[in-house]
């Protein structure tokens, strides 16, 4: 029976018309695992992600997923939650041969796992940030500080010369990227940035509602804020809502990752949108690659995909009024 559901041999058309009946009246489903393993394989692609409750997270998975469902494959996705430590345990898991290859979303402190898997002859791609000295993995991502500094370009276009952000945690790659072209943009305007108006918002919306009403309580508060991404703003406009602060009456907004949410809101609020399905597709693409032997390992190879700025209705044109307005 296993040779005739396999393909792998020669049987007479009378036996393999027998089995075929057989398998249909006892509604029979093959192990696929066992017929994986039995290959070599595990028909299984990990995927470890930060946060699956993000909206980016969560397309970007889904891109990766049905690349994977083309190939009959399956997806493990687990979730780190931002913890080093449970990163580090669910990279070992998949360093032991639970999955064929791996797609990995980074708390930027991953470097020894990393090592691990391509120690393991796993192949294995990142996704949207690259942890410190891990050069030898290719890259799937957007480009963070150009698309931070287009966004801060517009809001200087219309008039902001104060500008604050919410900035991501440190020690992670896009943050840093972000804040770069944050800084990158006030610069070539000749504008200071005041530190104070820059505040470090832990991931989630906890850590941008904190960090907005910092800015809020600020004695001179910014005419314009810029957020590291999606989740942040949402906490972001909570705290806005909180204290009566008005988009973009008082204040204008822009945020780093769209999601279907942004248009609907009122005001809608102007971000930058990630091909976040596109990145997960091209990151599972890349491991079929090396899994199917088509290419080796594109070691260090940074897949560069395109943001776009989708301008709404949080932000507006300073004017002397306004400007006044944000002192008293």
């Amino acid at each position: 029976m296993v040779r005739v559901l396999n393909g792998g041999a020669t049987v007479s058309a009378d036996r393999t018309e027998r089995v075929i009946r057989a398998v249909k009246e006892l509604d029979y489903v093959t192990n696929g695992v066992a017929a994986g393993l039995s290959r070599g394989r595990t028909g299984l692609l990990g995927l470890l992600v930060s946060d699956i409750a993000n909206p980016f997270t969560a397309q970007a998975a889904r891109g990766l997923e049905d690349e994977a469902v083309r190939r009959n494959y399956q997806v493990l996705i687990s979730s780190s939650d931002f913890d080093p430590g449970r990163e580090a345990q669910i990279l070992k898991s998949f360093a032991r041969r639970t999955v064929d290859a791996v797609a990995l979303m980074s708390t930027g402190e991953a470097a020894e796992g990393v090592q691990r898997l391509i120690r393991n002859g796993i192949p294995t791609v990142l996704i949207d940030r690259r942890p410190p000295d891990v050069l030898s993995v290719p890259l799937v991502r957007t480009d963070s500080l150009s698309a931070a500094r287009d966004a801060v370009r517009h809001l200087i276009a219309l008039g902001h010369t104060d500008l604050g952000m919410i900035s991501g945690p440190p020690g992670m790659a896009t943050a840093a990227q972000r804040l770069a072209g944050f800084r990158a943009a006030c610069t070539e305007a000749g504008l200071r940035v005041r530190p104070e108006c820059v505040r470090e918002g832990f991931l989630g919306s906890e850590g941008g509602h904190r960090a907005m009403l910092e800015i809020l309580d600020l004695p001179v508060r910014p005419t314009a804020v810029f957020s590291f991404n999606n989740m942040l703003a949402v906490g972001a406009l909570g705290a806005l809502r909180e204290r009566g602060v008005h988009l973009p009456e008082d204040l204008s907004m822009i945020t780093f990752d769209d999601t279907d949410l942004f248009p609907f809101i009122d005001p809608p609020l102007t971000a930058i949108a990630q091909p976040a399905y596109e990145i997960g597709s091209a990151a599972g693409k890349l491991l079929f690659d090396e899994l199917d032997g088509i290419a080796g390992p594109a070691a260090g190879r940074d897949v560069v995909l395109p943001t776009e700025l989708r301008v709404r209705r949080s932000c507006a044109q300073v004017t002397a009024t306004r400007a006044a307005d944000r002192i008293q």
